[in-house]
């Protein structure tokens, strides 16, 4: 490819000043964020204030179950923007559409299978949460349509990192926000139109992750020469899939791991009944607007961080990390004030506000959690350089640290020091700090050198 069909809404991020350039790349990621939250975030007011608080806590419930598969495709998604990023760093373009094509193949394929696994495991894996009987129905029957839609909802995360290696952030926001727009049309159709329960949250959630993947795909096709795929270019590089499962599979088993400390906390958020299962389901989509863009903000630092590397430029890569910090401390600075102040009105948009204890349940969590999400933003921020670094073996065991640390903590406080419904998020915040410090000590003893897929001769000057 010529190097000006390339650049064609791509950018370079080894050149400009460090938080100008990774500012306005994760600009559009955190906009897009927001949106992406309003799937879920939708599904969940309308269905609180159209079906009930037992409806809305088996949405909640399902989730935890849902994320164990998708965290797998976000692992090798990660993978694949590794690889991207730093092909595109070291400018080997006639590579990059032979990566995409096998990429593509590849991440549809794990797709099919994992909703094909999800469908089967739904109804055991939520008894074995302790999921209660008269929520069941409802959450199987949400997660079960969640697994049916799983390929289109994997096509859009493929193609938006695709873009997002190359630097176009932009471009996949634009038809996050149309999808969004069209999911909360959807929703009020087959919830509050048409009374198909959690059912038509589902339903309305899936077929916008289809809008929304399918329009990606087009628009890479016509308009990005890098990726546009004609039949002679869907190629399966096996050494290409040996690369991205190197880089994809330690942080899918680092997802997976996250996603099994989150059943294990959902099974300790059952113990505490319906009313602790709607709130920590309403924390958690509200804290999803704070948490989401911080993690953007350090993904944009992946990509930086990928290109830079490739191109050989590890000083320039390490600035990256101090621009990316600054931003995370002003953001986490202003949020842990704004959003305790509001959350009490916040919990009451999901139609509960006659449910006294769990908007009291919900503030709780809130108020204390946002006075660490700093802790959250900084391990955030090691953790994706390394990854962008290819250093992604080490995430996992830095997962494995957090998990090591909060599930027992969690559940000591709870079944033997019988100290409440705060021990939930008490366990959370010592996990963010355990993985905060092991990312920072293999940073400085500079561990993660020399993992990149692709590089050119580096310059640490």
């Amino acid at each position: 490819l010529k190097k000006v069909e390339v650049l064609i809404m791509a950018k370079d991020f080894t050149e400009g000043h460090p938080f100008k350039v990774i500012f306005l790349f994760s600009l559009p990621m955190l906009i897009g964020n927001i949106f992406q939250q309003l799937y879920s975030t939708v599904d969940s007011i309308i269905v609180g204030n159209f079906v009930g608080k037992n409806a809305l806590a088996a949405i909640s419930g399902s989730g935890s179950v849902q994320f164990l598969l998708v965290a797998i495709s976000f692992g090798f998604t990660a993978g694949i923007s590794v690889v991207l990023s730093q092909v595109y760093g070291a400018k080997e373009y006639d590579k990059l559409k032979r990566a995409f094509s096998t990429s593509l193949i590849f991440v549809l394929s794990l797709a099919l299978l994992l909703g094909i696994i999800g469908i089967a495991i739904s109804t055991p894996l939520l008894k074995l949460l302790g999921t209660p009987d008269d929520i069941m129905p409802d959450a199987v029957a949400y997660l079960r349509i969640m697994f049916i839609g799983m390929p289109a909802s994997f096509l859009y995360n493929m193609c938006s990192s695709a873009l997002r290696s190359v630097g176009d952030s932009k471009t996949p926001l634009y038809f996050l926000i149309i999808a969004s727009v069209g999911n909360i049309v959807l929703d009020l159709l087959f919830v509050a139109v048409i009374p198909m329960g959690v059912i038509g949250a589902a339903l309305a959630t899936i077929i916008a992750q289809c809008l929304s993947g399918v329009l990606c795909m087009i628009y890479m096709n016509k308009k990005t020469p890098i990726f546009a795929l004609t039949r002679k270019d869907l190629i399966y590089d096996k050494q290409i899939v040996s690369a991205i499962v190197n880089y994809g599979l330690p942080t899918a088993v680092q997802n997976s791991i996250n996603s099994v400390s989150m059943l294990a906390v959902q099974k300790f958020v059952n113990y505490f009944g319906a009313d602790m299962m709607a709130a920590y389901g309403i924390t958690n989509r509200i804290e999803s607007f704070v948490t989401m863009p911080i993690m953007n903000m350090a993904l944009a630092l992946s990509t930086y961080a990928g290109q830079n590397i490739g191109a050989g430029k590890v000083k320039r890569a390490k600035q990256g990390i101090t621009a990316t910090a600054a931003m995370q401390a002003i953001f986490c600075f202003v949020m842990a004030f704004i959003l305790p102040a509001f959350a009490p009105n916040l919990i009451r948009l999901f139609g509960l506000a006659e449910d006294p204890h769990v908007v009291e349940l919900g503030c709780l969590g809130i108020s204390f959690s946002a006075k660490f999400y700093i802790l959250f933003g900084l391990f955030q921020v090691y953790n994706q350089f390394h990854k962008g670094a290819g250093d992604t073996k080490f995430s996992m065991v830095a997962s494995l640290c957090m998990v090591a640390v909060r599930i027992p903590i969690t559940y000591w406080r709870i079944y033997i020091a019988k100290l409440g419904e705060v021990s939930i998020w008490v366990g959370m915040i010592a996990g963010w700090t355990t993985s905060l410090v092991v990312n920072f000590i293999r940073f400085v003893s500079g561990g993660w050198k020399g993992k990149a897929y692709v590089q050119l001769e580096a310059n640490e000057e």
